[in-house]
């Protein structure tokens, strides 16, 4: 067993396919399938399994597959302080919520390592349980997750069925967020049924992970509306701008935001609670990088500026 036959088992994981791994690799698929049975030789188990959906990781291998992401991150890890010629480069890969109060710190971030003569950032926005599953994988080394706090044991079980760290960065209740020009905007009190006649915004890929078909009954549902599914947070604002009947539930936007897109944010008058959580969350044993802080920093900062300054950010579990 090298690194490579790790590298070989993660790829065909990721791939769920023998013949499109290798074509990632740029080698043969018997080559690749033989690496495979060597590996799984040494082991002693099964590391892959053929269904109908592909090839997949047997309960043993998805064990061995843990280990082997952790390994290589580690060895990546060890690369980058030794690279050669001395040089230092700088890799960070965060994966958030779409949310102004992130992107407003992440830009923080940017403008904090500009002057880095070597830098590699990726930056991925995208819904929860995708979320989870990218820093799971250790693709993303460290995540900010959005979920409403109602659903908050089922996304703890989650969170600890990965074998994930985590801690609340923000707790708040969602603002609607409308053009200047909305027949709402200048509405003293606004009302659940006073947003019956517009167009809602929404991100259409939220979902609660083994939230049974019966509790989903028993959760108290919105009342229904008209509806634009979008999953591209740019879009969100042009769609507010342009569409003055257009309305969007988020987290407290900046004013510098705000005032860009001429758009203003609105308390709902209702007896039902809508309280969302924003939830950090990274592997088990990984250590937070000066570049993580700094980031993690940047938003606390964010959010104090959102809420008034009151309150501090819960310490890691």
């Amino acid at each position: 067993m090298n690194i490579s036959h790790l590298k070989y088992a993660v790829e065909v994981e990721k791939a769920r396919s023998i013949s499109q791994a290798a074509e990632n690799l740029y080698m043969g698929q018997p080559n690749l399938s033989k690496a495979i049975r060597e590996l799984e030789n040494d082991l002693g188990i099964t590391i892959f399994k053929r269904t109908s959906k592909g090839v997949i990781p047997t309960q043993k291998g998805e064990e061995f597959l843990g280990y082997a992401k952790s390994i290589l991150t580690q060895v990546e890890e060890m690369e980058s302080l030794y690279d050669s010629g001395e040089r230092e480069r700088l890799r960070l890969s965060i994966v958030v919520p779409r949310a102004s109060y992130v992107t407003q710190a992440f830009v923080r971030l940017c403008a904090s390592l500009r002057e880095e003569k070597e830098l590699e950032i990726n930056f991925k926005e995208t819904n929860t349980t995708e979320a989870v599953s990218l820093v799971a994988d250790r693709e993303c080394s460290l995540g900010v997750i959005r979920y409403r706090s109602i659903y908050e044991r089922y996304f703890v079980s989650l969170l600890t069925g990965k074998s994930l760290q985590y801690h609340t960065l923000w707790e708040f209740e969602p603002l609607l967020l409308v053009s200047e020009n909305h027949p709402l905007a200048r509405q003293e009190q606004i009302r659940e049924e006073d947003l019956l006649p517009y167009i809602e915004l929404t991100h259409g890929d939220f979902s609660v992970p083994f939230l049974s078909v019966a509790e989903a009954r028993r959760t108290p549902q919105e009342q229904p509306h008209k509806k634009i599914c979008i999953y591209e947070r740019g879009s969100q604002f042009d769609l507010l701008s342009s569409l003055p009947e257009t309305y969007m539930w988020v987290s407290p936007v900046p004013e510098e935001t705000l005032r860009r897109w001429q758009l203003v944010q609105r308390r709902l008058v209702s007896d039902r609670p809508r309280t969302c959580r924003d939830v950090v969350i990274y592997t088990q044993g990984h250590r937070l990088s000066a570049q993580e802080r700094l980031f993690l920093s940047y938003l606390s900062d964010a959010r104090r500026e959102l809420s008034g300054g009151n309150g501090e950010s819960a310490a890691p579990q």
